[in-house]
Order: C-alpha cells, then sequence, then structure tokens
C-alpha cells in the first residue's frame, strides 16, 4: 500500500465514505473510520487515553484527513498549519500511520 501526502485534496465539506479522520499530538496518533467521528472526538480521545493536558492537544495537535482508494492512502492536512507540520515531519508522522493504518 502507498501512502501519498497531497495538500488540498481532500477538503472539510467534500467528504465522502472513503474519507476518515487522524489526529496527532507528541507522537500518539487516534484514528477513526467513522464519519460520525469528528476531529474534536479524536482530541478528546488523545487527552483521555495518554492523559494529556486538554488546553496543549487542542493547540498543537495535527489534524488530518486521510482516504483509501485502490493501492493507495492519500493523506490531507485539514488546516495549512497541518499541511506545514506534516510536510516538515513526513517520514516521522509516516511511519506512526503506518503502524495504525493497514
Amino acid at each position: 500500500m502507498d501512502f501519498l501526502y497531497i495538500p488540498g485534496y481532500i477538503q472539510d465539506g467534500c467528504l465522502d465514505n472513503k474519507c476518515s479522520r487522524i489526529v496527532i499530538y507528541k507522537d500518539q496518533l487516534a484514528v477513526t473510520y467513522k464519519k460520525s467521528c469528528d476531529h474534536n472526538y479524536l482530541l478528546r480521545s488523545l487527552v483521555a487515553k495518554y492523559r494529556f493536558k486538554k488546553e496543549d492537544v487542542i493547540s498543537n495537535a495535527i489534524r488530518l484527513y486521510f482516504r483509501q482508494e485502490k493501492k493507495r492512502i492519500v493523506i490531507s492536512g485539514v488546516r495549512k498549519l497541518d499541511d506545514e507540520d506534516l510536510a516538515r515531519r513526513w517520514e516521522q508522522y509516516l511511519g506512526l500511520i503506518k503502524k495504525e493504518i493497514r
């Protein structure tokens, strides 16, 4: 399976049933495959699971969309800030994402 980062490929308001969400904070990752679970749900999940400070997670976590297609998974940032952080730390984040998404 190929993992690609394409800024702007997936946009809020244009999500379909193949789109899912990821949140990454301090090398911890939360993923949902349900369209009904939003990024806020994932942020709260990281806070509860790892006992992080809620304000720190909300302010510093990156929010991503991903879509599974035929032989690839395409990842896009939600905000410009997310795209910039993802581009800067792509290899590090890709390792976390590959462990979770198969």
